[in-house]
């Protein structure tokens, strides 16, 4: 299987979602069809025992991705809604929350919220590769901080555990926003000392809406759904048996290759910055080259007086962004690249290339000989 499609496009927009893999299909199949129904939360028949079953081995396998005990995972509908009970449901009474200022909308909207609520809020500054110091994190007391494990724009990875030992080191909470880091990396949840942590299926190479939200054992989050009392009332709601085994299925594969599709996407990686390095003057990259620095896949480069959204009009074979999907309509430079000391015009002169497990190298040789094009013609 190639990153392509039917339709044509090389995709390579990977860090906004992940095509679903045939393999994790094939086991959502069975439960799918009209022989599959049946709610797993009843307890009268044998298929709800079924699917009750299924979705236990799949809680099962998200944990054993991060290093976590199966009790200690929620299914949510994404990583929106995990990042939001985390943070609206895990924060207790008066601390304050410190979040990066590179986090993704969907974490920074609900430290909006609880500003807004009477908390005191602080923003982590990064340096000029995206990332926290942990000697930044200047806390009295207890407190919520919430620092992404890798950024979805340029793919910077954060030190989360020297972040969460100074956060537990003062009586604090850390949470993480783990999306964009397990496909090819893994998180021990246990060894870090991380009290909450987001995943998301369609970053996994599982299907789209669903995703899990860790929550260490001891620590307590308040319910922002109400009704019935499944997965203990934290998160009420009848589970999508088919979604949950998807879930299941992709953090067991990742478990099993990740490292491997580490490996040779880096190299993919540098193959497809060599060639745009040697065709494109001026060319810089926002994205950390070092090794262990950056996610595998992940290359982040800016042009000079580039309209990079213009020029990617130009580009109808090729599927990639400027930036993040959740806030590509909001027409505003990146906050990320802000953060980092980028200029509005490197911001609107970057491109976000995101390679991944099916994308082959006839693919990344192809779209850099396309992009050096398009991209002579727009410096």
């Amino acid at each position: 299987m190639s990153g392509g499609a039917a339709d044509g496009l090389m995709y390579l927009d990977h860090l906004a979602s992940t095509p679903l893999d045939p393999a994790v299909l094939e086991e959502m199949l069975p439960w799918m069809g009209v022989a599959a129904a049946g709610n797993p939360h009843a307890a009268g028949h044998r298929r709800g025992w079924r699917a009750a079953e299924a979705i236990e081995r799949a809680r099962g396998d998200v944990a054993a991705l991060i290093g976590a005990r199966a009790g200690e995972i929620l299914f949510m509908s994404g990583a929106t809604e995990a990042n939001a009970l985390a943070l609206l449901g895990g924060v207790p009474e008066g601390w304050p929350v410190l979040c990066s200022a590179v986090e993704h909308p969907s974490v920074l909207a609900c430290v909006g919220e609880l500003a807004r609520r009477g908390h005191a809020t602080e923003t982590l500054p990064v340096d000029a590769a995206g990332r926290v110091d942990p000697d930044a994190v200047r806390i009295d007391g207890p407190a919520l901080v919430s620092v992404m494990a890798a950024n979805n724009e340029v793919g910077t990875i954060q030190p989360v555990a020297d972040l969460a030992r100074r956060c537990r080191e003062r009586g604090g909470l850390f949470h993480t926003d783990a999306v964009q880091a397990l496909s090819t990396g893994l998180l021990d949840v246990a060894a870090m000392g991380i009290d909450l942590a987001s995943l998301s299926g369609h970053k996994l190479y599982g299907p789209m809406g669903i995703g899990a939200l860790y929550v260490r054992q001891g620590v307590a989050v308040r319910p922002l759904l109400f009704g019935g009392g499944q997965q203990g009332g934290q998160r009420p709601g009848t589970l999508p048996t088919a979604l949950c085994v998807g879930l299941g299925a992709a953090c067991r594969i990742a478990r099993e290759r990740g490292a491997a599709d580490a490996a040779r996407l880096r190299e993919l990686r540098e193959r497809l910055f060599a060639v745009l390095a040697d065709g494109v003057p001026g060319l810089r990259r926002n994205s950390p080259s070092a090794e262990g620095m950056g996610l595998a896949g992940c290359l982040h480069v800016a042009v000079p007086g580039l309209d990079a959204a213009d020029r990617l009009l130009d580009l109808p074979e090729l599927a990639l962004s400027t930036g993040s999907a959740c806030s590509s309509g909001e027409g505003g430079p990146s906050h990320v690249l802000l953060a980092m000391g980028r200029s509005v015009e490197d911001a609107f002169g970057s491109i976000r290339i995101g390679l991944g497990r099916f994308t082959t190298a006839e693919e990344v040789d192809r779209a850099g000989a396309l992009l050096v094009e398009a991209l002579q013609r727009g410096s």
